[in-house]
């Protein structure tokens, strides 16, 4: 595979608010694309270079902590944020969602978690209580970022990386 050059998450508009973060925002992130889909794979090379880009999109943003499901995808994906802030991936049970919400509701500083296709959206949804539509099992493009508060809001943005096969020759 070859991957294409990708351009960072955002534009420099959506950076500038990105810098604007209290202690009270939370990131949510499908785990990057994954090899196959036996039961725990691990990321593919694409699912990687999706991580790496994910890490230099945090690269000037704080954050307090990095939580992630037990499953390969997931704390590959979230290592890649968690190994360039020099903090620990913590694990949480994607069964157990209000557990999750719970513990991050007294989070002292911005938090990223990733997660799945099927627990994202129900997660933005606790958090902010605002509906988001599902995802497919092709979406990897998308973080959420969750303002917490009596106000919450949801915003989403898209990733503009692309992973293409290499040309036939």
């Amino acid at each position: 595979m070859k991957i294409a050059k990708f351009l960072p998450w955002c534009g420099a508009a959506s950076c500038a608010l990105a810098l604007q973060v209290s202690a009270n925002t939370i990131y949510l992130v499908r785990h990057a694309e994954k090899q196959d889909d036996s039961k725990d794979p691990a990321l593919s090379v694409c699912g990687q270079a999706r991580a790496t880009a994910l890490a230099d999109y945090f690269a000037n943003i704080t954050l307090g902590a990095v939580y992630a499901t037990p499953y390969q995808r997931t704390q590959q994906t979230a290592a890649a944020v968690a190994d360039s802030k020099k903090i620990s991936v913590n694990h949480y049970d994607p069964g157990k969602p209000e557990q999750l919400v719970q513990q991050l509701s007294t989070a002292a500083a911005p938090v990223l978690v990733v997660g799945h296709s099927n627990t994202v959206p129900e997660l933005v949804k606790l958090l902010s209580g605002i509906d988001v539509a599902p995802l497919t099992e092709q979406q990897y493009n998308l973080l959420y970022q969750v303002q917490l508060g009596a106000q919450g809001s949801v915003t989403i943005r898209q990733q503009s990386f692309q992973c293409q096969s290499a040309p036939k020759p």
